[in-house]
């Protein structure tokens, strides 16, 4: 058995890491949950990312509307959003050498200053 903590009011984002043998650690962000696969709603950044190139990424999918606030609900915290790209991308740096690929989905994104949880996680690391 596996007790967890409940996750509160927030938005649904996918970020994930593939280690492409050409081009190295690619990150993708989007819509998380079954939205990714739906609205394929991503954006690619190779590794590593800055803080604004992490904002261009949020602001490059639709999603991102959900995550300004909308229809009365709380703006999600893009700080928050932005460092977690920003320190994944260069994560998956440190590991290139280990790690295939990554998969956070679904990433909660709280309300304003209350951050992101992880709600689920899948890494896929090369045979040494």
């Amino acid at each position: 058995m596996s007790v967890q903590e409940m996750v509160g009011d927030g938005v649904e984002v996918i970020i994930g890491v593939n280690c492409d043998p050409q081009l190295g650690p690619v990150l993708l962000f989007g819509s998380g949950g079954v939205m990714v696969e739906v609205y394929n709603d991503v954006a690619l950044r190779r590794c590593p990312i800055t803080r604004s190139e992490a904002q261009a990424m949020i602001a490059q999918v639709k999603g991102a509307r959900l995550l300004r606030g909308f229809r009365g609900r709380p703006a999600a915290d893009l700080a928050a959003l932005a460092d977690t790209l920003v320190r994944v991308s260069h994560l998956a740096m440190h590991v290139e050498g280990y790690l295939a690929d990554l998969d956070i989905n679904p990433l909660i994104v709280l309300p304003r200053a209350q951050g992101v949880k992880a709600v689920d996680a899948f890494a896929v690391f090369r045979g040494t």
